[in-house]
């Protein structure tokens, strides 16, 4: 579909997202000249009589959520139909919001309390503005929320999932046996088929408790499984879940779980407050460094206050920076070349600089949990980035000599450096979802720079070449062999924690939004 035209007006530019009820998709506004996002509603697609009545029912309730104006929900700015290959399609137009999807934060693994906490109260605060325009939303789970770089919520899909149900109905959802939703997140009174306003809020609490803890509040194989403990089982107390939840949390998340509608919060105003209040709370202590806390002793009144533990990868930060000043001072002292024109001294200087600016910097970072996640994804990359400069600059260095065989380099050589610049990008790539085909190709990457470094250390204790090595006019020649074993390493360590990472986000994981009939799941996204 990439290239089409929809409405004669909304050119389709890239696929964004695909799920069972269809697509979503950056397409450029021809009319206005901007960038939009279109929702191509391909569950309805089609050209019978019943396919009509399904498209005209959604078109008529999609004109409902459109009136929705609220700094926290995705406006919708225009909705029709065209014509396709697999026949006529309602599309929704809405702005195009930058950002990730609380699933993906899920998977990241970077969601602090407060952070949630902020998160669910705007949640609330849209949840309330629909509310009193009579639009319920039905499908709060992660991947329906969007947060934008600002730190603010953008959710989706207000309504979507009942209109673009092409059984149901005005007056009762499950006339025809059908429920609409996503089972992990669904209210019990939903379940059932009787969905109200404070069923939105129930979802809410499911999507709050699996951000605070790691998990959903309640374990299934299937979506049977789920709809039967929302009816019968009563959820876990979050701080029984996760280490370092306060008990505010629990009172907050087991009201949201209510089984009975009316001992929820009366209203979404009413939760958004509660979760601001535990967004301006203090930060708890966490259980590891309480015994360290109480071993300062306390202030005096007016006097100063108890000094906080370091923690350990504080320590080790502080003993890497005292160790490259004492490195570059005694370079520095000892003068390498010779020649006293300031050189030796600008070079530690300027090392102690930029490492006192690391770790300064450092320290930022730790004590923001927000800013570690933004500089997450960088810093996966930064370590095989560097490692392949040490290499690159030294072979860059050693090429200039005229005297280099060349027949020789092109081939172990050549080939050697791209498996090492191959399982750097591997290493640096590595997610929690990366498939099993692509992490096999790291692993053969692994095999064939262990080759490598074996030949590499074989030349470098017999002084013979031999077959397949680094580069084996690099001097000093332990360099090339030292990039390739942390090479190695670095892949290495990276998969153990990644696999570790696949593991705990497991039960994490949002299955996708259904349209269930008799326990039979159906994606509607």
């Amino acid at each position: 579909m990439e290239g089409q035209l929809l409405g004669g007006r909304y050119r389709l530019v890239r696929q964004l997202g695909e799920g069972g009820m269809g697509e979503v998709w950056e397409a450029r506004d021809e009319t206005l000249d901007r960038q939009v996002a279109v929702k191509v509603i391909s569950l309805l697609a089609g050209g019978e009589s019943r396919g009509d009545d399904a498209r005209a029912r959604f078109l008529r309730e999609a004109r409902i959520t459109a009136r929705l104006q609220h700094p926290y929900i995705v406006s919708v700015h225009d909705l029709g139909e065209s014509d396709t290959q697999r026949g006529t399609v309602p599309f929704l137009v809405m702005e195009l919001v930058r950002g990730e999807g609380l699933d993906v934060k899920l998977r990241e693994g970077s969601v602090d309390l407060a952070e949630a906490a902020r998160w669910g109260a705007q949640i609330c605060d849209a949840l309330g503005d629909a509310h009193a325009h009579g639009i319920m939303h039905r499908d709060i789970k992660p991947s329906n929320i969007l947060v934008t770089p600002s730190g603010t919520v953008k959710v989706l899909d207000f309504g979507v999932a009942r209109a673009a149900d092409p059984y149901a109905t005005a007056d009762r959802l499950t006339q025809t046996g059908f429920i609409v939703g996503t089972p992990p997140y669904m209210a019990p009174e939903q379940a059932r088929g009787h969905p109200e306003p404070r069923s939105d809020l129930y979802a809410l609490g499911c999507l709050l408790f699996e951000l605070v803890t790691g998990r959903l509040p309640f374990q299934a194989p299937d979506s049977v499984g789920y709809l039967t403990a929302h009816l019968s089982q009563q959820p876990p107390a979050p701080s029984s879940v996760a280490a370092g939840v306060p008990e505010a949390w629990d009172a907050v998340l087991l009201r949201l779980l209510r089984k009975d509608p009316t001992k929820r919060y009366a209203s979404a105003a009413d939760a958004a407050q509660a979760l601001r209040r535990l967004a301006d709370a203090p930060k708890p202590v966490p259980a590891a460094t309480a015994p360290l806390a109480e071993a300062w002793p306390s202030s005096s009144p007016g006097g100063p206050s108890p000094r906080k533990p370091v923690a350990p990868r504080s320590w080790i930060a502080i003993a890497i920076w005292f160790l490259i000043t004492l490195v570059a001072a005694t370079v520095t002292a000892a003068n390498i070349d010779g020649a006293y024109d300031g050189r030796d001294v600008a070079s530690g200087a300027g090392a102690v600089a930029i490492v006192t600016v690391g770790l300064i910097v450092w320290f930022a970072v730790e004590a923001r949990p927000g800013w570690q996640a933004r500089v997450a994804l960088p810093l996966r990359f930064l370590p095989p980035a560097l490692l392949f400069c040490a290499y690159a600059m030294v072979v860059a260095s050693a090429a200039a000599d005229d005297s280099i065989d060349w027949g020789y380099w092109l081939l172990p050589g050549g080939i050697s450096t791209l498996t090492l610049a191959g399982l750097l990008a591997m290493a640096a790539a590595l997610t929690s979802r990366t498939e099993r085909r692509r992490r096999g190709i790291g692993y053969a990457l692994v095999g064939v720079n262990a080759v490598a470094v074996l030949g590499s250390s074989t030349q470098l204790v017999s002084g013979s070449r031999v077959g397949f090595q680094y580069v084996g006019f690099v001097q000093p020649q332990w360099v090339p062999l030292a990039v390739g074993v942390s090479a190695i390493a670095l892949y290495c360590t990276r998969e153990i924690t990644t696999r570790r990472a696949g593991s705990a986000s497991g039960s994490r994981r949002t299955p996708p939004s259904t349209t269930t009939r008799a326990g039979s799941p159906r994606s509607s996204r």
